[in-house]
Order: structure tokens, then sequence, then C-alpha cells
């Protein structure tokens, strides 16, 4: 199946995600991993390990969402365009940084991460949606619709997300996180 250029750019974004976190990461010892730039503030292996259990509860739902789509034949050619919503929430969280979002407790990562297990997490969650991202070739990325496991559950059936807008949040969130490690890595008290 042809893949059209929305979709070719996101599998990029997600490569490029994998060789970003390579490039933080590369010889970080532990402590280097788990060094806090001030109190309240994460760490790289905190920045990863959120990554990781936000992305690892997205791969279901968009599993789901691409079968069903599959099923009831809703396919269609790019480009595709997204809602006020979906732009205004892909929006706040791409860089530059405008506001900062707490974590919900569902989502906060671990205090102290191994680095080889964290990264490879990473690297495995991001295979995963990288494959799914592909499988869903000549959908309609604008018509199907995904659930959003971030929203409280009785708020689920009723707000849902495009799912190429779905998989641009993603990667927008990987983006900012990755980021906001490699300012720890890059912050002037980083441990040597």
């Amino acid at each position: 199946m042809a893949m059209d250029e929305d979709l070719a750019i996101l599998i990029a974004e997600f490569d490029a995600s994998v060789s970003h976190l390579e490039g933080i990461t590369v010889g970080l010892s532990r402590e280097q991993f788990n060094w806090r730039p001030a109190a309240g503030a994460w760490s790289i292996g905190e920045c990863i390990g959120h990554l990781n259990v936000v992305n690892a509860g997205e791969i279901a739902p968009l599993r789901a969402a691409i079968e069903n789509a599959r099923a009831r034949g809703i396919t269609g050619d790019g480009p595709f365009h997204y809602g006020f919503l979906s732009r205004k929430w892909i929006g706040s969280l791409a860089l530059p940084l405008t506001r900062k979002f707490k974590a919900p407790k569902v989502y906060l990562p671990p205090a102290d991460a191994e680095p080889a297990a964290t990264i490879a997490e990473y690297r495995r969650v991001s295979a995963e949606l990288r494959k799914l991202a592909s499988s869903s070739a000549g959908l309609d990325l604008a018509k199907v619709k995904t659930s959003m496991p971030a929203l409280p559950p009785w708020l689920r059936p009723f707000v849902r997300m495009p799912l190429g807008a779905r998989l641009t949040l993603i990667t927008t969130h990987d983006r900012r996180h990755l980021w906001q490690a490699e300012q720890v890595r890059l912050h002037r008290e980083f441990p040597c």
C-alpha cells in the first residue's frame, strides 16, 4: 500500500526521536542518567521513563483504531487536515515551550531508572508505534478516530482524536521530553 507524505513524515519523526535519544544518552552512567538539575525537576531517566509509560499506553488504542478502520474500509489520501482542538492540543506540546504541564500520577516515571533497560524500552515502544503508523498507510488519517487513554474513563467514549493527529501528538510529546532530557545533559552542573 502506498504511503502518503503525512505518514512518511510521522515515521521519519519516530526514527529521529530514537536517534535523538541515542545522542542524549550515549556514555551516561546510572548517576548521570538519574541526576536532577533541581528539586522537582526531572532527570534524563525520568523524561525517558515518562515517555515509556505514556507511549506504551497508546499502543492498544491505536491498534484497535487501525484494525477497526481497515475492517470498515475508511481509506483516503492526504494531505490530511485536523480540527481546531486537535491542532491546539498538539500546539500546546510543541517546542519552544510556552507552558509547563504537571504529569498525571498514572504517567509519573520511576525516580531511579536503570539506563540500559529504560533506553531499550523506549526503542521497543517506538518501534511498535512506528510499525502501527506504517500499518495505517492508505487509511484516512483524519476520519479514523482514536480513543484518548490520558482522559478520565467517563470521557473517553465522547472525546476522540483523528489517527493522524494522535500520531502527531505522540511525536510532538516525544520531542518535548527529549529536548527536556537534552537540557539536563547540557546543564552547567551536570556531573562529569
